[in-house]
This record gives C-alpha cells, structure tokens and sequence, in this order.
C-alpha cells in the first residue's frame, strides 16, 4: 500500500526531530493539522486525567486476567488491584482534581470490572497483551510505533473503556486499530480482524471492522499529509505560516496544554 512522494528532497521529519509517528499523532493531525504539529514537532503533551487513569486500570485488569495462568488471581483481586493502581496513578498525577470526580470515575472503573471481567474470563489466552508495533509504510522515512492491547493469532483488539455504550466504533478507535491491522499485516501477509472492545458499567460491546484496507489506506494518507506539510516547511517559523488551528473544533476543548501552545505558537 504506497502513495507517490512528493517532489521534497530529504527527510522533513528528521528536520524537526521526529522520530516517529503514532496513531495518536496522526488522529491529532487528522483532526486539525495544527495540533498534530502541537504534538509532533513542538512536543507537548496533556497530564493524565481521572477517565485516563481509569482507562489504564481498567486495560491492566483485562490484560492481567487474560494473560496470568489460571487460578493466579480472582476477579474480587483483579478489582483490588486495579483500584489501587488508579489510587497510585491518581496521587502520582501533577494535577488535582475534584474528590467528587475523583470518586465517581473510581465507581465507573469497579462497575466496568464488575460487567467485563465474567464475560472475558472464558476468553482464550493472547498471543501477546501490549505487543509493540513497528509499521513502515514506503515513502515515510519514519516508523509508527504503538501497541496492541490484546493480539491474537488472527485478531488484533483494543480495548476502550467507556461510561456510555457505544452503537459503532468510533472512527478515530477505527483509525487506531486500522493501525495496529496493518502492522500485523506487514509482518504476516495476511489481515488480521481489528476489533474493538469497548467495556462500559453496563456492558461489553464488541464491534469489528469491515472495511479494513480502507480504514488502513486512510492511515497512509495522514502520514503522507503529514510529510507534506513538513517538507514545505523549512523550520518552524514556516510551519506558523502554512497553518492555523481551528480552535471551534471540539478537539481542543479537552486540551488546554496543547490549545495554550498552540496559542503562543501560532500567534507569537
């Protein structure tokens, strides 16, 4: 799966110090270019959040059940454990937080466990839990990197942990799974089934991609996109000229780190 290259000489990645790419990089760039390059090229990252570390917790729990040998642990600790590891991630977080939230995001992560875990207890063992990934696509000089949360010998899936149901995947879930799909495709030369999890306090739901390569082909183009845009930058002053964030954009609004980079960078 190629895309032709632009007529850019060297390697505009390496122009501004990256080293990789990322779903996560990429859905950023997808969803404004701006902050895609609030991510990549100047680096900055959001803290943690309560949903976050809930998140995490929830995904070490199934991870631990799944791949632990049977008998090692029962769900009453798999849900201790968990509820402690949220607790460290929670007082290790440079952030405070509302108690309120604090605790309600603690409830949502025990009912999650309380639905998810008898129902997967009967999954088959995975191949591998948090397998990294090294996707080279031809034409970027970069590698994506990520991990699988859960691969199997015909399957990759990612969990998400979620307070509401969901009646589809979400396309930016699809993008990262789509990912991780054809990473395992380069590896094996065939398509594996990408599916995603999606554990809430009432139910488990499990959806699967139909349209794989499609999917897949999107990521190829965000890389390229990406690629683009660099090439016709010569250094960052350049970039703040190509570009402008869309700050109406819901994307921000749960960014305030990147939206105040953004802010400084792009209107310096």
């Amino acid at each position: 799966m190629t895309t032709e290259l632009d007529d850019f000489s060297g390697n505009p990645f390496a122009k501004f110090g990256i080293q990789h790419l990322s779903a996560t990089s990429m859905l950023q760039f997808r969803n404004d270019p701006a902050l895609g390059i609030v991510y990549l090229v100047l680096g900055v990252r959001e803290v943690g959040s309560p949903s976050m570390h809930r998140g995490t917790a929830v995904d070490e729990a199934i991870g631990c059940l799944l791949t632990e040998p049977t008998g090692d642990a029962t769900l009453e600790a798999l849900k201790f454990s968990a509820a402690n590891k949220y607790r460290r991630l929670i007082k290790e977080d440079s952030e405070h937080y509302n108690g309120r939230y604090v605790q309600n995001e603690l409830r949502v992560l025990l009912s999650c466990l309380d639905v998810c875990l008898p129902l997967m207890q009967s999954w088959e063992r995975p191949t591998a839990y948090q397998k990294e990934i090294c996707l080279k696509i031809e034409g970027i000089e970069v590698p994506v990197r990520g991990y699988i949360d859960l691969l199997y010998p015909s399957e990759v899936r990612e969990i998400k942990s979620t307070v509401k149901p969901k009646r589809e995947i979400i396309q930016d879930h699809a993008f990262q799974i789509a990912t991780y799909a054809m990473a395992i495709q380069h590896e094996t030369g065939e398509w594996p089934e990408a599916c995603v999890d999606y554990v809430t306090p009432v139910s488990l739901q499990s959806y699967a991609i139909d349209d794989i390569e499609t999917q897949a082909q999107e990521v190829v183009k965000t890389a390229f996109s990406i690629r683009t845009l660099l090439a016709k930058a010569q250094n960052k002053a350049a970039l703040q000229k190509l570009i402008q964030p869309e700050f109406n954009r819901g994307i921000w609004k749960y960014r305030p780190r990147s939206k105040r980079a953004a802010i400084e960078f792009f209107n310096p």
